[in-house]
């Protein structure tokens, strides 16, 4: 019979998944708000982002030229939504599948524009934070926008 995990190995675990989460949150959070530094440190050098309908992203250079070229506030609102995530943690490598939403502002109010599902693969680097090295978003729905 397998010992079960000691306190410290649970505390461990759970401060991983919550920096985990907090790095996926900042994702959406960097990105609605316009925070380049805040985006550019979520990812690992060699990380490949995958965006519906484009090409990889690959590298910090490639990163942060695609959120340059992504809107934000304060000339567009809206919001991306993280939900569901499940997490799972193999020593300093994850892997979490989690459901997605963005919210845009339009004329008649705000709605839901696109969701999906989010496939994420993050490393804890040696300043101990954790870092996605592989973004996959898989749109699996979105709203027809007028010309």
């Amino acid at each position: 019979m397998m010992a079960p995990p000691t306190l410290e190995a649970r505390l461990r675990r759970l401060e991983d998944e919550r920096d985990i989460l907090q790095t996926q949150y900042l994702y959406g959070h960097s990105l609605d708000d316009g925070r380049e530094d805040v985006f550019m440190d979520c990812w690992a050098p060699d990380a490949v982002l995958h965006w519906p309908d484009r090409p990889p992203i690959r590298g910090h250079e490639a990163l942060r030229a695609a959120f340059r070229a992504h809107t934000h506030a304060p000339l567009a609102w809206h919001k991306h939504m993280l939900m569901l995530p499940r997490v799972q943690i193999a020593g300093d490598r994850a892997t979490v599948d989690s459901m997605f939403a963005r919210l845009d502002r339009y004329a008649d109010g705000p709605a839901v524009r696109s969701f999906g599902r989010y496939r994420d693969v993050l490393v804890r680097c040696a300043d101990g934070r954790w870092r996605f090295v592989e973004r996959m978003a898989e749109r699996e729905a979105t709203r027809a926008v007028a010309a």
